[in-house]
């Protein structure tokens, strides 16, 4: 596959830089030349057990120090890879939740896998994030919630079309009830996106807006809708709009670097990119526009620590054979040198 065709596909692709002090402030890729060693584990709400997505995760070796910390994803999932054999501690410090503390000892095995749960301190804070405000509004009605909660099951497994049609079906039956209903509205954007109906998407995801201008993720999901749509200045907005709420996001500032990216300016998306991976270093597909951008930017060394940095978090991943082939090309045009 030509090299043209081949980066054009990565980026067309890639799903949401470098840590490095090329493209930001942070930490040099991990590296380790013996079998990767990683901690992985899912986080639930200990009332209801529903997914804890987008809450921080730190490790902190049993001799002290940190280590990384990463966001749960929409499942409530996390992963650290490429540790040392040593032993380590998880550290969860969620407001409203008790601290959750778990050793984890990799000195004699190569993996562990954690399930835990946040557990409510006794404050009124403490319920989970998606049903907050079912418990607190009190106008929405019973259907509705019900509603939602049967959205909710089947979108968090949702690995075939089938669950995410049914999951909307769920969404628009607890909208026409109650149509103010934000979380039910951000859903169903998500979910259109989800089976790339834009065309549905971009409407929902406008209608939450108008319940509350101040959903930062409605905006970010946006700007993913309008960058697919090669709508550079709307996205670049809406995104810029949504940092202003949550400027900790890495999701946000991923997206805005991809903006720029398409627009041909190097300086501002390797800015935005790299922010994105201090937040979240363990975002494999961050790696890969990394090394598209570094190419560009006539730095193939560092390319190709991204492009493996990228096969180090994403060995199994979508484009992880193509992938491979540009580091064996990368690896013999920096050996002539």
């Amino acid at each position: 596959m030509p090299r043209a065709k081949f980066f054009g596909l990565l980026v067309v692709f890639i799903l949401t830089l470098s840590a490095r002090s090329t493209l930001a402030q942070g930490a040099s890729p991990i590296r380790s030349s013996t079998e990767p060693m990683q901690v992985t584990g899912q986080l639930r709400y200990a009332q209801g057990g529903a997914p804890a997505d987008e809450v921080i995760v730190n490790l902190e070796s049993l001799a002290g120090g940190f280590v990384g910390e990463v966001r749960t994803d929409r499942l409530g999932k996390f992963r650290f890879q490429n540790l040392s054999p040593v032993q380590y501690h998880v550290v969860i410090r969620h407001p409203g939740y008790q601290e959750i503390q778990h050793e984890v000892n990799l000195v004699m095995v190569s993996s562990e896998y954690l399930q835990l749960q946040l557990v409510p301190d006794g404050s009124s804070a403490a319920a989970p994030p998606a049903l907050r405000k079912l418990v607190l509004d009190a106008s929405v009605p019973a259907v509705a919630r019900k509603e939602f909660e049967k959205a909710d099951a089947a979108l968090a497994t949702a690995k075939k079309k089938e669950k995410v049609q049914e999951g909307i079906h769920h969404l628009e039956k607890a909208i026409s009830v109650y149509p103010n209903f934000l979380e039910a509205q951000l859903k169903l954007g998500v979910a259109y996106m989800d089976l790339q109906q834009w065309d549905k998407a971009e409407p929902a995801l406008r209608r939450a807006l108008e319940i509350n201008p101040k959903t930062a993720n409605a905006l970010f999901a946006l700007g993913e809708i309008y960058w697919r749509q090669k709508k550079y200045s709307e996205a670049e907005k809406v995104l810029q709009n949504g940092l202003t709420i949550e400027n900790r996001s890495w999701k946000g500032h991923f997206t805005l670097g991809r903006i720029y990216w398409s627009r041909g300016d190097l300086a501002k998306a390797g800015r935005q990119v790299g922010l994105a991976i201090q937040l979240n270093p363990n975002f494999a597909e961050a790696y890969l526009l990394a090394g598209n951008i570094l190419l560009r930017a006539n730095k193939p060394e560092d390319a190709l620590e991204d492009f493996q940095q990228y096969l180090r978090l994403a060995p199994k991943g979508e484009f992880a054979s193509q992938v491979r082939e540009t580091v064996q090309r990368l690896v013999q045009s920096t050996s002539r040198k």
